[in-house]
């Protein structure tokens, strides 16, 4: 009996220093800023579905013009609407500014900023955001990987969010994966045709692109 109280004497002791130490060292890390976070999880977006091929709108940019001719055909060949956003300028960039991330490279704001300017441009014609949202897609290429181009896709959504655009969908294809839909079959199908198709403009489009090089003077 004398042995159990002398334990838990001593026990009481060690479990209130246990206590202090733990409190001390979340201290510690709360002012290090070493709070444990919870684990980031892609947001979900909404898949763009083969329901959707007939009045959805695909849009994409970003190349020359010969590029972007020829691709435009192969889309237009395969029965999918789409539109070549306009070559960016200054006012888009100043947008890409506004709306995105701080310290970006100055491709990541022409090009997000291009794509708000855009949007905006057919909200100023009469269309609401949520018929944007719901007609309009943006198409654009994507990779793994922590450099700049591997963030593309999340610089292009926080800027349509904070542009007002939230939920406008940005589909990426990379080549270990493509474009799925989350379920059913994808509003963008790759097929043989559509393979080859694109493949033979980006090469077309290098071609003419190195001649008229060459003709410059």
């Amino acid at each position: 009996m004398l042995d159990q109280m002398n334990t838990q004497t001593v026990a009481e002791p060690e479990g209130q220093i246990a206590e202090r130490l733990q409190a001390e060292r979340s201290r510690l890390r709360r002012e290090a800023g070493l709070v444990q976070l919870k684990p980031f999880q892609r947001p979900y977006e909404r898949a763009f579905t083969a329901a959707e091929r007939d009045k959805v709108t695909i849009l994409f940019g970003g190349l020359t013009w010969k590029h972007e001719s020829l691709i435009r055909a192969v889309f237009q060949g395969c029965d999918y609407e789409c539109e070549v956003v306009p070559c960016p300028d200054v006012p888009a960039f100043q947008l890409g500014k506004e709306f995105g991330n701080n310290g970006q490279c100055n491709p990541t704001y022409f090009t997000v900023g291009n794509l708000v300017q855009y949007l905006q441009s057919l909200e100023a014609k009469g269309m609401s955001r949520q018929e944007i949202v719901d007609n309009y897609v943006f198409f654009t290429a994507g990779s793994c990987g922590p450099c700049r181009f591997g963030m593309y896709e999340a610089e292009y959504r926080f800027a349509l969010q904070n542009a007002g655009f939230d939920g406008f969908r940005v589909l990426l294809f990379q080549q270990q994966e493509g474009i799925k839909a989350a379920s059913g079959e994808p509003g963008l199908k790759f097929t043989v045709d559509f393979g080859m198709g694109m493949l033979n403009a980006l090469h077309m489009g290098d071609v003419m692109n190195e001649i008229l090089h060459q003709m410059r003077p």
